[in-house]
């Protein structure tokens, strides 16, 4: 299929999207009010009568409840700044990989602006409580370094990585079922709102109420049930660039969102770490959330992605005696599409176990798996580590972060060249697109067992960082991986799959924080060689996933992988050589 060009086709790009492009309707567009897409998602409905009888006299405005008035109001102000930059939106698939590559890089900008100073809080509190000091009291940041305050901030992390993590496995299929039901962009939209709220818990507690005990900042991943938090958002990410790029093109724009990621890691940790040096962990923390709403913008020039109709088939009501005009005002609400979403979505996970009796998928599945406790080295106990083992400050390992991202950068940039040479026909390697994913990514996970092998076995700094510089020229992986299991599926399950496997990726949460910490722990209780458990720890994992990506074979086109449901057979494209005897 050829690839749609960016100047021409801009009109077929959006013909597709017609149903669709509504998600947020405008005050000026009757259709898009009126379409059968996500803008009945948006559309206030009266409530059922079991819910009306829970308001309280006093607390109605003209009839209505006030939460509804409020969100009521909140539509309104969503659908009308939609409409005011509907005329900037962009339009052709090209521009939206270019806008979703600048959301990422947004995105994890902000989140490496605040890691380090939030780490920073969180060890200064554990510190003034081990010391008995009065918050007020400043503490000299070596002076925490001890023992004792290292371990409890390990395990604090761990624990919350995990609880955090166990929240978004219990709602990520269900909002991403809903995302294909009311619209990439409204599940998009609704995740971040949630993401928002969990992520300014902590800073909150630590500025407001500093005597609490510390692990009260575990209650802000409640926050992630509202819309499932920040892995629904890169789920819709992902998805938008899956619905706008062809077979050819998939893995190369992953990959290009892959280099907005990398980018604003870059960018971020030097941020932080200047800022910290010179006005303490306070100031990059208030920098996140004044460059939130500009996040909600770059959302807002989105255009809505799914196709022909996904997004409100399963919320169309069902046919009406009195027409068709009739049957569109028998709208659902908002509210009552997530209830509905969440519920259809529970069920339809237990209808789509049954793809991982495709071998190969439940293969593929191993890097997910394994990639939790991969980013939780990173994020974690990396700074941690080089901080206490080398004598390094926090705000220090943030200038060391910066230079990684740019080898990761580097990497991403590199490997459409690399790509293009394995898929040569006349080369020496002569492989086929998934081949090609395969190759790079098996040679991504050697890459990663190796530096983090140098890493557990050195005692200098210097041997250290040529572990880390090993490390990173694995940093592909995530995106090549994820471009051979969608190999797998067709287009209109793709949101589908992407939250089964972020579900993976939650459930092996547990073999990343809390082991993380326990091998942390064991470090400092052993010393010698026990130092570097967590590294030996993270290279038999990289192994693991090298081992399972090795038994994976190239899908052939052949005839659809079945799911099981009530109402018939749903294809899932295709099926691998090896399932001729498995199904």
């Amino acid at each position: 299929m050829p690839r749609m060009s960016d100047e021409g086709d801009d009109d077929l790009l959006l013909s597709t999207y017609s149903e669709h492009e509504g998600v947020l309707p405008t005050d000026d567009d009757e259709d898009a009010l009126e379409s059968p897409a996500g803008s009945r998602a948006f559309t206030w409905s009266p409530p059922p009568k079991w819910r009306r009888r829970l308001s309280v006299p006093g607390w109605e405005v003209g009839g209505r409840p006030v939460h509804a008035v409020v969100a009521s109001g909140l539509r309104a102000c969503f659908a009308r700044l939609d409409g005011l930059l509907a005329p900037f939106r962009v339009r052709s698939p090209r521009a939206i990989i270019l806008l979703l590559a600048l959301l990422k890089f947004a995105l994890t900008c902000k989140g490496m602006l605040l890691m380090m100073p939030l780490m920073r809080l969180i060890e200064d509190d554990i510190c003034h409580k081990h010391y008995g000091r009065d918050p007020s009291e400043l503490i000299p940041e070596m002076e925490c370094k001890v023992d004792e305050v290292q371990k409890d901030l390990a395990w604090l992390g761990g624990w919350q990585s995990l609880i955090g993590a166990v929240v978004n496995m219990l709602v990520a299929f269900p909002y991403g079922v809903l995302s294909d039901r009311i619209g990439r962009k409204a599940g998009m939209l609704l995740a971040y709102v949630g993401t928002v709220f969990a992520f300014s818990w902590s800073p909150f507690i630590l500025a407001r109420f500093p005597g609490l005990n510390i692990y009260v900042l575990f209650l802000g991943s409640t926050f992630f049930l509202i819309g499932g938090g920040i892995v629904v958002v890169f789920n819709n990410i992902f998805a938008m660039a899956a619905d706008v790029s062809t077979e050819k093109d998939r893995a190369s724009n992953f990959v290009f969102l892959s280099v907005g990621a990398v980018a604003g890691g870059l960018l971020g940790p030097v941020t932080s770490g200047f800022l910290m040096e010179r006005h303490g962990p306070w100031v990059p923390i208030r920098l996140v959330f004044v460059f939130t709403p500009f996040v909600f913008l770059i959302m807002l020039l989105l255009p809505e992605t799914l196709r022909g109709g996904k997004a409100s088939s399963s919320l169309s009501p069902p046919p009406s005696p009195d027409g068709p005009h009739r049957q569109q005002r028998r709208q659902v609400s908002f509210s009552d599409a997530v209830r509905e979403g969440l519920a259809h979505g529970l069920s339809e996970l237990r209808e789509s176990i049954s793809i991982l009796r495709n071998r190969n998928i439940l293969l593929c599945l191993v890097p997910p798996l394994i990639s939790s406790p991969l980013v939780a080295a990173q994020m974690h106990t990396l700074p941690q580590y080089i901080s206490k083992n080398f004598g390094w400050t926090l705000a220090q390992t943030s200038f060391l972060l910066s230079p990684l991202g740019l080898g990761h950068l580097g990497i991403l940039l590199v490997l459409p060249w690399i790509s293009t040479v394995v898929v040569n026909p006349a080369g020496r390697f002569r492989r086929t697109g998934f081949g090609k994913d395969a190759l790079l990514a098996k040679a991504s996970y050697v890459m990663i067992a190796g530096g983090a092998l140098i890493e557990a076995l050195s005692r200098d700094i210097v041997v250290f960082l040529v572990g880390l510089v090993v490390g990173t020229l694995g940093s592909a992986s995530g995106p090549l991986t994820r471009a051979m299991i969608t190999e797998f599926v067709s287009t209109e399950h793709t949101s589908r799959l992407y939250a089964l496997t972020s579900m993976v990726d939650t459930l092996g949460s547990p073999l990343g924080g809390p082991v993380l910490a326990w091998a942390f722990s064991v470090g400092l209780e052993k010393k010698g060689g026990w130092k570097g458990l967590p590294w030996f720890y993270v290279s038999f994992l990289a192994t693991l996933a090298l081992a399972a990506l090795a038994l994976v074979r190239e899908p052939r086109e052949k005839g659809p992988v079945h799911l099981e449901s009530g109402n018939g057979m749903e294809g899932l494209d295709y099926e691998s050589g090896t399932e001729d005897d498995d199904l």
